[in-house]
């Protein structure tokens, strides 16, 4: 693939998609005041309502029924920072339930969301789980993991009353996918955005680098890690979850608050994750996947879950 041309002579790209679990208010916003004050514009997710048996604020997370975490989501919204969907609710929704939580989200944002992922264990989960993956590893990664394979999650079976396949198509430009130990994530994935015919009804996919907790995002973005995003000249973004102990209190994580501090210095671009996906999309168009693509993509990233365990 030829490489990509940032805009105003930028010379990487880098943004981050914070799945929402555990955010409630008092745990996540001053993350959000350091990356506002640095120049940094992200992608935070929300669950706009909530699910059977979950309040709108809990130890799951808050969800946008709660309007302390709602009015802070909406500032962030207004300071430049891309509001994304990580499912319906913690506990996930049948089909008219997750249109209900879509139109609800273009309600209080003002558009359906332009980028998502999944919640992992949501029944509503599209493509997710197991079903990421092609014959015969498909298989495999389901006697390697279990229950933890995502057996249930049917948001793109038809038969099902939690698909909303046709929906997410309609209303949804980029799905998260597969997720690599890169830190150069267009490197790990050269095609994306990208559409697979065998999942039609993901508009597009992208995929994401692994720092799901504080200790993994410290790893992940060493000095020795962004001087190499930098050398590249390629694009990174993060999955990880910031209500998740880089915050205590009112005090950050300080070796956080060093290394996004060193990050903002360089001449990166620094933007919300569609709009480096947008911008990538625009230059060469959304990639088809090839059947060779799609293996190379899944044999890479399941022969890293095996070692690594977990279902991101």
């Amino acid at each position: 693939m030829a490489a990509i041309e940032w805009p105003n002579g930028k010379t990487f790209a880098f943004s981050v998609f914070d799945d929402t679990d555990l955010a409630v208010p008092g745990n996540y916003e001053r993350v959000y005041e350091l990356l506002g004050e640095l120049g940094l514009r992200t992608t935070k997710s929300v669950w706009p309502v909530c699910g059977a048996g979950q309040p709108a604020r809990g130890p799951d997370g808050s969800t946008c029924e709660d309007e302390e975490y709602l009015a802070n989501v909406l500032t962030l919204q207004r300071a430049g920072f891309e509001i994304g969907y990580h499912n319906s609710s913690h506990t996930g929704l049948t089909r008219e339930g997750v249109r209900r939580a879509l139109d609800r989200f273009r309600e209080l944002f003002g558009s359906y969301p332009a980028c998502m992922s999944n919640h992992q264990t949501n029944p509503e989960g599209i493509y997710w789980g197991a079903d990421r993956l092609s014959s015969p590893l498909r298989a495999l990664y389901r006697m390697r993991l279990g229950r933890h394979a995502g057996r249930g999650l049917q948001g793109h079976v038809e038969a099902s009353p939690h698909f909303w396949g046709d929906l997410c198509l309609e209303r949804i430009r980029y799905v998260r996918g597969f997720v690599f130990g890169d830190i150069d994530t267009l490197r790990a994935c050269p095609w994306m955005p990208y559409h697979d015919p065998r999942k039609p009804y993901v508009r597009a996919w992208f995929a994401s680098t692994y720092a799901a907790w504080c200790r993994h995002f410290l790893h992940c973005m060493s000095e020795e890690r962004q001087d190499a995003l930098e050398a590249s000249g390629g694009a990174c973004i993060v999955y990880t979850h910031f209500a998740s102990e880089f915050q205590t209190g009112s005090a950050l994580e300080p070796q956080f608050v060093k290394l996004m501090r060193r990050l903002a210095s360089k001449n990166g671009w620094f933007v919300p994750v569609s709009t480096i996906l947008d911008h990538i999309a625009r230059q060469r168009g959304t990639v088809q996947l090839s059947g060779m693509a799609r293996q190379r993509l899944e044999w890479r990233w399941a022969a890293r879950k095996v070692v690594a365990g977990g279902s991101e």
